[in-house]
C-alpha cells in the first residue's frame, strides 16, 4: 500500500496539483493540516480537498481564516493580507468544513498505529518516548503489535525521528512553501509504501519561497497610497 502524506498547502493550489499528479498511484491520502493562508488560491484547495474525501486535521492558519471570516476582516476589492484575502474568497459553507475539521485522527495501515495532528507544542519538537506516549494517549502496551507514528505538519520542515524501534514521528513538511532557513524551494511531501518511509522533493514551476509569494501577493495587491481610505479606493 501507498500511503502520500501532505501537509501546509497554504492556499497554493499549482502545488497541491503537481504533487497529486506525481503521485497519482497514492492508495491513500493523509492532510497534516493548514489548508489555507499565505497563498492565492484558497476556495480551490479547500473544494480539492474536501471533493476528494482527502482525511485532514484542522491546523492554526484555518482557525485564523475561518476568525477573519467570522469578524468581517475579508476583502477581495482590496486585501492588505493573504489573511484577509483568504477569508473573502470562501462562503459559509467552506468555513463550516474548515471548522468541523478534527483536531486529530486515529488511523492504521500496514502495521502502523498513526496519531496524526498539526503539531506538538508551537515549534517544539518530540523530545523523548515519554512525550511521546503522553501526546499519543496510549503506551505501547495498548498495540503490543503495531509500531506508532505520530504525524505532524506546522514547522514545514521534513523530519523522522524513531524514538525507539516501533515508535517514530514524522513531518512531511510544506506543500505551500518552506520557510527561509530552507535552501530550497522545492514542494516537499512524503510517502510510506508497505511501511517504509519515503522522504520527496518535487521541484516545478510554481514551487515559490516564502518571499517569493508575498512578492506576488504586493504585485496582484498593492498597497493603497498613504492616507486613502477603502472608501475613496471604490
Amino acid at each position: 500500500m501507498k500511503i502520500l502524506f501532505i501537509s501546509d498547502i497554504h492556499a497554493n493550489i499549482r502545488c497541491l496539483e503537481a504533487v497529486l499528479k506525481a503521485e497519482r498511484d497514492a492508495d491513500l491520502i493523509y492532510c497534516a493540516g493548514d489548508l489555507v493562508d499565505v497563498g492565492l488560491h484558497a476556495r480551490e484547495v479547500v473544494d480539492c480537498i474536501r471533493d476528494r474525501g482527502i482525511p485532514c486535521v484542522r491546523g492554526n492558519h484555518d482557525e485564523k481564516i475561518v476568525r477573519y471570516f467570522r469578524q468581517g476582516k475579508a476583502s477581495l476589492t482590496h486585501p492588505e493580507s493573504f489573511s484577509e484575502l483568504n477569508a473573502a474568497q470562501l462562503d459559509d459553507d467552506h468555513i463550516v468544513y474548515l471548522e468541523n475539521l478534527p483536531e486529530s485522527i486515529r488511523f492504521a495501515h500496514d502495521g502502523i498505529d498513526y496519531f496524526m495532528i498539526h503539531r506538538y507544542q508551537g515549534y517544539e519538537l518530540i523530545p523523548s518516548l515519554y512525550a511521546f506516549d503522553a501526546f499519543r494517549g496510549d503506551t505501547a502496551a495498548e498495540v503490543p503489535e503495531a509500531a506508532r507514528a505520530v504525524v505532524l505538519g506546522h514547522t514545514h520542515h521534513p523530519a523522522l525521528c524513531y524514538l525507539d524501534r516501533d515508535s517514530f514521528w514524522m513531518n512531511p513538511g510544506s506543500v505551500g512553501y518552506n520557510r527561509p532557513d530552507d535552501p530550497s524551494s522545492a514542494t516537499r511531501y512524503m510517502t510510506v509504501v508497505d511501511g517504509k518511509v519515503n522522504f520527496h522533493s518535487l521541484m516545478h514551476p510554481h514551487s515559490l519561497e516564502r518571499k517569493q509569494l508575498g512578492a506576488r501577493f504586493l504585485e496582484l495587491y498593492p498597497p493603497r497610497p498613504t492616507g486613502e481610505s477603502e472608501g475613496e479606493k471604490k
